[in-house]
């Protein structure tokens, strides 16, 4: 996610612990995020470019969410990558602060 790049780089500490990170949706100024087109190829590009995380939408967890199609995709190409929801940008901080360090 675009925005969990920009405050990696406006914080002292590396807030990925050194996992190579990616993720999508639309974050609109409260922080919630929303959700966008084409999760299933962007959680594929994401394996396949050897992601290990992947922070997508959850639509308050409502049936056909973006988290659901990336999962179900993630499920259907094998792929280790963890599959997050999130609903609002602070989630996705919260599950980076509570991670382990990649080299611990």
């Amino acid at each position: 996610m675009f925005s969990l790049e920009i405050y990696d780089q406006l914080t002292e500490k590396d807030i990925t612990k050194g996992y190579q990170i990616a993720g999508t949706g639309e974050v609109n100024y409260e922080g919630q995020v929303g959700r966008i087109g084409g999760i299933d190829k962007k959680v594929v590009a994401a394996s396949e470019d050897g992601c290990q995380i992947f922070f997508a939408p959850n639509e308050d967890g409502r049936k056909g969410s973006n988290y659901q199609v990336a999962k179900e995709t993630a499920e259907e190409i094998n792929t280790d990558m963890k599959v997050v929801p999130v609903d609002t940008f602070q989630d996705a901080l919260n599950y980076l602060k509570d991670m382990e360090s990649k080299n611990s």
